[in-house]
């Protein structure tokens, strides 16, 4: 079987249905198939919802989150989930910074950032770099 990977204006048509014709494609094309959606892709959809629709944290956390759990959806759970979910408790920490975290931690790494939100909000692994 094949696995159609989407796009983010695939995905944000299907979330925001502000382009009828396209939102009902995207809609058909998504209940139709199984349907992969890269990190990045998600990472995209976020800062738009946020950025430039203006969309509450909050509102974007269930949208992404309900859009993830639709029957076929393929993502990579083991870090969107966690980092959605750090996203959605951390208000002072962008997407980018909640799944940088993220991602460091499930490695066990040390993430340096010069951010000072990140380095307080983003957990103990996350340091000032030091010479």
């Amino acid at each position: 079987m094949k696995i159609t990977s989407l796009d983010t204006n695939v995905v944000l048509r299907f979330l925001l249905n502000d382009i009828p014709e396209q939102a009902e494609t995207a809609k058909s094309a998504i209940s139709r198939n199984s349907c992969y959606v890269t990190d990045v892709v998600v990472t995209e959809v976020i800062y738009v919802l946020e950025r430039v629709i203006e969309m509450e944290r909050k509102d974007i956390t269930k949208l992404v989150t309900a859009f993830l759990n639709l029957p076929d959806m393929i993502y990579n759970t083991y870090f969107l989930d966690r980092a959605i979910e750090l996203y959605d408790t951390k208000p002072a920490l962008s997407f980018v910074d909640c799944y940088a975290a993220t991602e460091a931690k499930a490695y066990g790494n040390r993430l340096v950032s010069f951010d000072k939100k990140l380095v307080q909000h983003g957990g103990n692994h996350v340091r000032q770099p030091y010479a």
